[in-house]
């Protein structure tokens, strides 16, 4: 039995491309405000909320990847692998994460 074809339009795959660029142009915008606002904080959660940032940023990253990955997919073959495979990213990534909030926090629980 042949795996059928995902038969989307290049217009579509190209507006998903273009709509992925502009949500990840907004988003570095976003954190970029995040940490010119978190810069000039004084506070001790200052280096805290540097890390979360980064961290937020990283996940943000591995999911455009995803779409664009998913966007150009030609199979349901291809899009359950893509899935898997930012399922297992977000899985390591969220150990790292919390590890190094852990390790940041003085926390006893070093999981």
């Amino acid at each position: 039995m042949t795996e059928p074809k995902l038969e989307v339009p290049a217009e579509l795959r190209q507006l998903a491309e273009r709509t992925i660029d502009q949500a990840e142009q907004v988003f570095a915008l976003l954190f970029d405000a995040a940490r010119r606002s978190s810069a000039a904080s004084t506070t001790s959660t200052a280096e805290l909320t540097k890390q979360v940032l980064a961290f937020s940023e990283e996940s943000l990253k591995t999911s455009f990847e995803h779409a664009r990955k998913v966007a150009s997919t030609a199979s349901l073959q291809d899009v359950a692998t893509a899935q898997s495979e930012l399922v297992k990213r977000q899985i390591a990534g969220a150990e790292h994460h919390i590890r190094e909030l852990a390790r940041a926090t003085g926390s006893k629980d070093r999981t």
